[in-house]
């Protein structure tokens, strides 16, 4: 794994990088730090050039500036990135705050983006009921300033796994053949990387439930402009996460957009928690997709 950070515009931006093939930049969720999908990465570098890169608040923590976090801002980084580094416009998967990102950066430069996988962006104003969560999910910053992360922790994941129907059903499709034997399986043991990688993403949690979790859940998407750049756009979701919000938040985009909804292994952290499934099937999405 090669690491190296890359200033665009005076921001400092980490990333890891590891194989060779087509270009795939990974953009992961929470507060941004590329460690969270090295086994991810270690799955797909025999067939990709991977790039995962870090946001902007895990590439520099101990900036005393912080302030709320734009989508918008994040789709800048990763251009500079891809400008930087790629020849061609490469494949783009984010999950969770980075598929927030990648709608950004579709809808704003839709040719530097080869396809766009977009796993489970929380995009609260997509859902009949997003006065609800936005509610919630205020009150989980107010307690993340009031009474300490781990309250602001527990009050996200209690909102973020309430389980609700959805009132959108787009096509379900499930490439490959993971889905055989699926049920049977359980998520893989984290690996001494990812463990050693908790207590620095301990300290960049308070960051995320302060700063961007509020303002990526409740921004605008350009559906107009995503609706242009839809041949690009792969919407997709955990099949663990079925009914709850990140899920729902994917059905309702791919709906909205007559896209189908693509079905990956896991739930909303389906590619920390179940590395080598992820990459199994994301390898068969992307095949099929490019072909």
């Amino acid at each position: 794994m090669h690491t190296d950070t890359l200033t665009i515009d005076g921001t400092p931006l980490d990333y890891r990088e590891r194989g060779n093939g087509p270009p795939l930049l990974l953009l992961p969720g929470g507060s941004g730090h590329a460690g969270v999908l090295d086994g991810v990465v270690a799955h797909l570098a025999d067939h990709h050039r991977v790039v995962a890169l870090s946001s902007r608040l895990a590439s520099a923590p101990g900036d005393a500036e912080h302030h709320d976090q734009r989508p918008a801002d994040h789709a800048e980084d990763a251009l500079g990135l891809i400008e930087a580094l790629f020849d061609e416009p490469p494949t783009v998967f984010g999950f969770s705050a980075g598929a927030i990102t990648t709608l950004a950066l579709l809808a704003h430069h839709p040719d530097r983006i080869g396809r766009a996988v977009v796993h489970e962006p929380p995009v609260i104003g997509l859902l009949p009921d997003a006065d609800r969560h936005r509610e919630a999910l205020e009150a989980v910053r107010t307690a993340a300033r009031t009474q300490g992360p781990e309250e602001a922790s527990r009050l996200m994941t209690e909102t973020m796994t309430a389980s609700a129907p959805s009132t959108d059903s787009p096509e379900v499709r499930h490439p490959g053949d993971w889905l055989d034997g699926y049920a049977e399986t359980q998520p893989e043991p984290p690996t001494s990387d990812l463990l050693e990688l908790l207590p620095l993403l301990g300290e960049l949690q308070p960051l995320f439930l302060e700063h961007l979790l509020l303002p990526f859940t409740t921004s605008e998407l350009d559906l107009p402009a995503l609706s242009a750049a839809e041949s690009r756009l792969v919407p997709a979701a955990g099949i663990d996460s079925r009914g709850q919000l990140p899920h729902r938040t994917a059905t309702a985009l791919a709906h909205r957009l007559g896209l189908p909804l693509t079905e990956l292994p896991g739930g909303h952290l389906g590619p920390v928690e179940r590395p080598a499934q992820f990459a199994t099937a994301l390898r068969a999405l992307l095949a099929e997709v490019t072909a």
